[in-house]
């Protein structure tokens, strides 16, 4: 049998192909996108603006004017009795506004109130000349328990006390004949804080039933009054002129 020659080297067993020449090699750089870089942090910066836009409107706070310390009836206010409240939510309160504080200062209590109190320009006066033997005493009512949302500074009331657990068969109490009206301030949208003058014996005990809340207001005549030697209020004109005439018929029928 003939041998087949087999010619050439060694190495000639290996695949045959192109050669891989190294010095042609170049390394392939990507593409730098500048314009979707540019979009993509535009969009980042609007969405962290809209949420900030969004909890600064949804935490929404305004600054309120409170009381530091409690204060009693009569008391003239400091500025170092007032505090800032910063209150959160959509409604504004009818509460005095911080930038307003100093509004207040100077002025006497018309009521005692608690440290921690929100307050409004019916808790205070500017009324410094009180009588003696008077005092005011301030109320905060809701629709109903005073005569009308047009009562002012000036008009005359008759306190009274309506019975305990709403009893329709027992009389109500009068705590005050006649009472005059020193302001009256809005409170919570339809309610009244309404400041009354009286006598100082008379006032402590219309505080009291009123902090029960069965104080009512009812609106009566503007008449000329004088005090009386007890510090009540004695009317007179053709009013109170009236009221004499029936009370004495009311004795000559007990006569």
């Amino acid at each position: 049998m003939a041998a087949t020659a087999q010619s050439g080297k060694r190495g000639d067993d290996l695949v045959s192909g192109t050669p891989f020449d190294l010095g042609s090699a170049q390394t392939t750089k990507p593409k730098t996108r500048v314009p979707e870089i540019l979009l993509g942090t535009f969009l980042v910066a609007v969405f962290a603006l809209a949420g900030a836009w969004f909890y600064s409107t949804s935490t929404q706070r305004d600054s309120y004017v409170g009381l530091r310390t409690s204060v009693q009836r009569g008391q003239e206010i400091s500025g170092a009795d007032l505090i800032r409240f910063e209150v959160s939510g959509d409604e504004r309160l009818v509460a005095i506004e911080w930038r307003d504080a100093s509004s207040i200062v100077g002025k006497l209590a018309v009521t005692d109130m608690a440290a921690g109190t929100l307050v409004t320009p019916g808790y205070f006066t500017d009324q410094a000349d009180i009588a003696d033997g008077f005092g005011i005493v301030g109320l905060s009512l809701e629709t109903g328990e005073y005569p009308t949302a047009g009562i002012r500074a000036g008009d005359w009331v008759r306190v009274v006390a309506v019975p305990r657990n709403n009893d329709s068969n027992a009389p109500a109490e009068a705590l005050a004949d006649r009472a005059q009206i020193v302001e009256v301030a809005t409170e919570g949208g339809t309610g009244r804080f309404v400041s009354l003058t009286m006598a100082t014996a008379t006032a402590d005990r219309v505080a009291a039933v009123e902090a029960e809340g069965r104080v009512r207001l009812i609106q009566i005549p503007d008449q000329t009054v004088s005090t009386t030697e007890d510090g009540d209020a004695a009317a007179t004109g053709a009013g109170a002129d009236d009221a004499g005439a029936d009370s004495a018929a009311a004795d000559g029928e007990d006569g």
